[in-house]
């Protein structure tokens, strides 16, 4: 076993504050929260700190490249995000709602000195800003689009070449926004018993809707294939993009007729807010700002703090796969891949002022359809509401299965 091997199975510590196992994880750009218990007796913490320097010391070489490329991004006596610089040198890719609201000029800090920097270009979609940057051109990153597998170690550098986080990969690259998925328009009846999905409610202006396909039908097939219950359906329609036709055999009163639907994008909603779930996603941790609905992306259990997002993402043997976009909660944080980044920057950027003006409309709260309040909160009726109410149960789920996958570990 080579020896950096070694030292991260030595480092699997049993983390008693969640009581499972978890990949080490080594922050040494922050200091730990003053009046935060220890969790460790001394003489257990000096066998960690040494391990620590041991690993730190271990994976130096594959940090020493991607440092080159890494900086810090400030805003007077604020660091905001960490950037990845890109092209010729002479512009750093950071994330967006990190650095958009900086109430003084910003700078860069590559560890060994820093310059003035300005927004030229934002990404809005996937939450990174383009950063022009002044002097002498600064080391552009070298991409590798090699992807990496399931539990492959991951990690950032800081820009002087130390280690910021490190992790591993636990899903594969996919698509996080809602609106890209194919969108039938329809919500099944719960509790219906008989074969197929009975449909309680169908979303007006959808494909659904557009074929005349009513409440109170039933779905039997999806094209060749027989539907069995709701997530037989979801599965059926994996796969189908927005703007194709499907074909539907559908009950009408008794009758089975064929509806062929054109699939449309998934309306994006305003999500209530669900207390639960915030409170659950900020454990161990800030949370980025935005932290969901990038086009392409692969989770990591890295534990980067917020103002370290947005900097390069090595392997072991020191290639660039991609950047850092977004701590999500204690166990997730988002990387998108270098292939993906490599096509965003062919893209022409949004102008910073449309760009805030955008995002300042994102925050606004949007006009009250109606509804009824609870407690001060707006609750959407009919399909928004079960929609929100299936997309919190979808992550209340996630966080279930990551809990029950870390008490089987050995």
């Amino acid at each position: 076993m080579k020896p950096i091997i070694c030292i991260l199975a030595s480092l699997a510590l049993f983390d008693s504050s969640y009581g499972q196992f978890n990949t080490p994880q080594v922050q040494l750009d922050h200091s730990h929260a003053e009046g935060e218990p220890p969790l460790l007796m001394p003489e257990e913490r000096k066998a960690v700190d040494d391990q620590t320097d041991a690993f730190t010391k271990a994976i130096a070489p594959a940090l020493t490249v991607a440092a080159k490329s890494t900086v810090r991004i400030w805003a007077g006596s604020q660091r905001l995000a960490y950037g990845t610089v890109v092209g010729t040198g002479k512009q750093v890719l950071s994330k967006w709602s990190e650095v958009a609201d900086a109430q003084e000029e910003l700078r860069i800090d590559t560890g060994y000195g820093s310059r003035a920097a300005k927004i030229a270009g934002v990404y809005p979609d996937e939450d990174l800003a383009l950063l022009d940057v002044e002097g002498d051109p600064l080391t552009p990153v070298t991409w590798s689009y090699e992807s990496p597998k399931l539990g492959a170690f991951l990690a950032t550098p800081q820009p002087d070449g130390r280690l910021a986080a490190f992790g591993v990969v636990s899903v594969l690259t996919r698509n996080l926004r809602d609106t890209d998925l194919a969108y039938l328009g329809i919500i099944g009846e719960l509790g219906f018993t008989g074969h197929g999905v009975k449909i309680g409610e169908v979303a007006k202006g959808s494909g659904a809707d557009a074929a005349g396909i009513k409440a109170g039908n039933v779905i039997l097939k999806v094209g060749d294939r027989s539907i069995s219950g709701l997530l037989e359906l979801k599965n059926a329609l994996i796969g189908s993009s927005p703007g194709t036709t499907v074909s539907l055999l559908v009950e009408v009163d008794g009758t089975a007729r064929k509806f062929d639907v054109l699939l449309g994008n998934r309306p994006k909603l305003a999500q209530p807010k669900n207390g639960r779930l915030e409170q659950m996603e900020q454990m161990g941790g800030s949370v980025s700002q935005v932290r969901d609905s990038f086009s392409s992306v692969f989770q990591t259990d890295m534990r980067p703090k917020t103002n370290q997002v947005g900097g390069p993402v090595v392997d072991l043997q020191g290639h660039v796969i991609g950047i850092t976009v977004a701590r999500a909660d204690r166990t997730r944080s988002f990387v998108m891949p270098a292939a993906a980044v490599t096509e965003l920057l062919k893209k022409i950027p949004t102008s910073p002022q449309v760009a805030q003006v955008r995002k300042e409309a994102d925050e606004e709260p949007p006009p009250l359809p109606r509804g009824k309040r609870a407690r001060g909160k707006f609750i959407p009726n009919g399909v928004e509401r079960a929609r929100h109410h299936l997309s919190d149960m979808q992550k209340l789920m996630d966080y279930m299965r990551e809990e029950m996958d870390a008490l089987d570990r050995p």
